[in-house]
């Protein structure tokens, strides 16, 4: 033991003797105390590690990143054989998840090296039991290679043989041999592929009976301007479909499912303005139906699911109208009483119900990223917490899930994006390849627009979990482009009841942008959000006989659109005044002609639109912007452009109007050219792509162009079946 002298142990007392003595203690306590590197120190270090990985596991969802951290703490930490031995279970488990077989090397090493480890050791034998019992066990995820390219919409039978689907080249319901590839003809009376028919009839949804020996679909018949939906029934092997029943005040179909009994089927149908959907339960013996329940938009149920014992249905909506994340209910058939399943904030939507009624399975990103999740059932109780069953799902589309548990499902990938290219603005030519602009939510975004002063890009992209296909946005993205910095309204739009929105323009001067947007009763209005505050304001709306379409927006509060009048058969060009809501007409053409995508030009005095004509022919035209005659610019019907164009802009200069148009003999190349506005035959700018190129936008300066298009083929959807993934029945005990 140390002994210090009184002198400096009293160092409280003289500043000197403090000055001249701490030298000393700092000395002797450097001889003294352990080195940092302490055991009880890497104890600490190991278990920070073990928290990260499983937090990276179970709260991120990120299992391949969990996987290494555990390598990492398993290298650098071996002999904390607590914390070891738990890390290389967790390994097993994360292995087990992602369906790949190093989980059992892992759960043997585990018990080999770690036998001390009693309660891990335990774990591991369990788990080294149920991976070697007999039969398959590894969840498997497979990619159908004969699916149809309407597969993501269509339906299963329960024996997982074949998909059935409305579509192909008459409209006719279509059964395709999921072993073989071959397509079957159920039906004859499609009229899809007939030209001057009074009666147009095409099939939509369908549902197999239990025995996977008939099928069950909507049919739509339409004349004139009345639209029938029915529901028919007919048998696998052909013969005349019988008409089950019709449903008055119903436009569409969205979903039906049949019972396990075989007795009934459950549709779920949307009125005219799709602002109310009905849910409807109907006799397969007599057609006869019941409404269960109704809802309004945007509460509308994505999918529904009997239970086994076909009492009881599950079903996703909303909860309220504060946020747009859906969650699980379950409703009785003869109460019509529902129950919400599992309340949570994540965005929850339903995939199916197990043959066995243990397992409710969902997608849900309740760990940020959308996920496959299972809740055990007993009867129609959830039994403890819900599971996550596979991570990082794509948007997915339930089609069956099978007495086996075998889960079929579609993929619709967003394959729509925003590019921007180099532009020389003196010859019009591109100076460089497109590049992606967006890179987050990629697959999702167009309707770009550059803001007047050039240094913002608003544009349109698609948020939220939605399965279904993806070519509608439902939030307004501002984007610096020297920061790169967003501002994203989404959640206000929801707020808004919308279900999409199209077309940002901005104001002349930067501090407002004006765009339309479709949901509920209301059909399209236009709303006008300050920048400088975030306020959304309603400025027009459609009439009940109207189609409006977007255009420009002037001076002085000015904006220009055209308006469609279906009841009175003509069109016009109007400005609207946003403050005051004064019209003018500046323009009407004839009952057989329309205009479309007003642009302005850049000095504010002419009005650009394409014209469609007799017979689809189209033209670019231009007039003044305070009304009068409008002039030909050029006849798309004498161009090798092919595909007559909607999209268009005018050069900052003036003097050319962009637009992109698809080949005459080469379809899927679509090419940007420009057309001198005092007259001329068009020049293509050099650039060329495919499948598209539209929503155009030319930056200020005139040094850049953007553009929406797809990032690959014009339909990106795949079938696929994931099986052995439900846990094990006495998991949900």
């Amino acid at each position: 033991m140390l002994h210090f002298p009184y002198d400096v142990i009293e160092i409280g007392r003289c500043k000197m003797k403090r000055s001249i003595f701490l030298p000393v203690i700092v000395l002797a306590l450097a001889v003294v105390l352990p080195p940092p590197d302490t055991a009880a120190q890497k104890s600490q270090s190991a278990e920070v590690l073990l928290g990260a990985a499983l937090h990276q596991e179970e709260v991120e969802g990120n299992l391949e990143a969990a996987i290494e951290t555990y390598k990492k703490l398993l290298a650098d930490y071996p002999d904390n054989r607590p914390v070891a031995a738990r890390a290389l279970f967790q390994t097993g488990q994360c292995y087990e998840k992602l369906g790949k077989g190093e989980a059992r090397r892992a759960y043997e090493r585990l018990v080999r090296d770690y036998a001390d480890q009693s309660e891990q050791v335990k774990l591991a034998r369990s788990r080294l039991a149920a991976l070697m019992a007999p039969g398959p066990v590894t969840m498997t995820a497979r990619k159908l290679e004969n699916p149809p390219d309407d597969a993501p919409m269509g339906a299963v039978s329960p024996d997982g043989r074949h998909i059935s689907y409305g579509g192909g080249r008459t409209g006719d319901l279509v059964v395709r041999d999921l072993k073989t590839g071959q397509d079957r003809q159920i039906t004859d009376e499609g009229t899809d592929d007939k030209e001057g028919v009074k009666v147009s009839q095409r099939a939509g949804i369908s549902t197999w009976s239990p025995d996977s020996k008939q099928i069950a679909y909507g049919w739509y018949v339409s004349e004139l301007q009345t639209k029938r939906a029915e529901l028919r029934i007919v048998g696998l092997d052909g013969g005349k479909p019988r008409v089950l029943t019709h449903f008055d005040g119903v436009r569409e179909l969205g979903r039906c499912v049949w019972s396990p009994d075989g007795k009934s089927i459950l549709v779920s149908g949307y009125d005219d303005n799709y602002w109310r959907a009905r849910l409807l339960l109907v006799s397969v013996t007599d057609g006869s139906n019941r409404t269960l329940t109704e809802f309004t938009a945007p509460f509308f149920p994505l999918f529904f699911a009997f239970s086994p014992d076909g009492r009881t249905f599950a079903y996703d909506r909303l909860p309220d109208d504060t946020s747009p994340e859906r969650d699980i209910y379950l409703m009785s058939i003869d109460s019509g009483q529902a129950v919400q399943l599992a309340r949570h904030p994540a965005d929850d939507y339903l995939l199916g119900w197990s043959g066995d009624g243990q397992w409710i399975v969902f997608a849900s990103d309740r760990t940020g990223a959308l996920g496959l999740w299972a809740i055990g059932m007993s009867g129609i109780k959830a039994q403890g917490e819900p599971r996550l069953v596979k991570p990082a799902i794509e948007r997915i589309l339930p089609l069956a899930l099978t007495r086996e548990g075998a889960l079929y499902y579609g993929v619709v990938r967003a394959t729509e994006d925003v590019f921007v290219a180099g532009l020389d603005p003196a010859t019009g030519k591109i100076t460089g390849p497109p590049r992606k602009a967006i890179e987050a939510f990629e697959g999702g975004n167009f309707s770009p627009s550059y803001s007047p002063d050039g240094k913002c890009l608003a544009y349109v992209s698609r948020r939220g979990n939605s399965p279904y296909p993806t070519n509608r946005g439902n939030a307004l993205c501002v984007r610096s482009l020297d920061t790169g910095q967003e501002r994203v309204f989404y959640r206000e739009i929801w707020r808004l009841g919308l279900r999409f929105i199209n077309g940002p323009e901005w104001s002349p001067d930067g501090r407002s942008i004006v765009f339309d947007g479709q949901g509920g009763s209301s059909g399209t209005r236009f709303y006008r959000i300050d920048l400088e505050t975030s306020k959304i304001t309603p400025v027009m709306q459609a009439g009940p006989d109207e189609r409006i379409q977007g255009g420009a927006c002037g001076p002085d509060g000015k904006y220009f659109f055209s308006r469609a009048n279906t009841k009175a058969g003509f069109s016009q060009i109007m400005v609207r005044n946003l403050e005051s809501g004064d019209e003018r007409e500046l323009y009407r053409f004839p009952m057989l002609e329309r205009g479309n995508q007003i642009a302005l030009s850049p000095d504010g005095r002419w009005l650009s639109f394409i014209n469609f004509g007799w017979g689809g022919v189209r033209s670019l035209r231009i007039m003044p912007s305070g009304g009068g005659e409008a002039r030909e610019i050029w006849s798309f019907g004498e161009t090798e452009t092919g595909t007559p164009p909607i999209y268009h802009r005018w050069s900052p200069d003036g003097r050319h109007i962009y637009f992109g148009g698809g080949d005459q003999q080469d379809r899927p190349n679509w090419k940007l050219w420009r057309v001198p506005v005092e007259g001329g035959k068009p020049e293509r700018t050099g650039l060329q792509r495919q499948w598209g190129l539209w929503d155009l936008t030319v930056r200020p300066d005139g040094l850049q162009i953007a553009f929406a298009g797809r990032g690959g083929a014009s339909s990106d959807s795949e079938l696929w079946v994931l099986e052995n993934f439900l846990p094990p029945a006495e998991s949900s005990k």
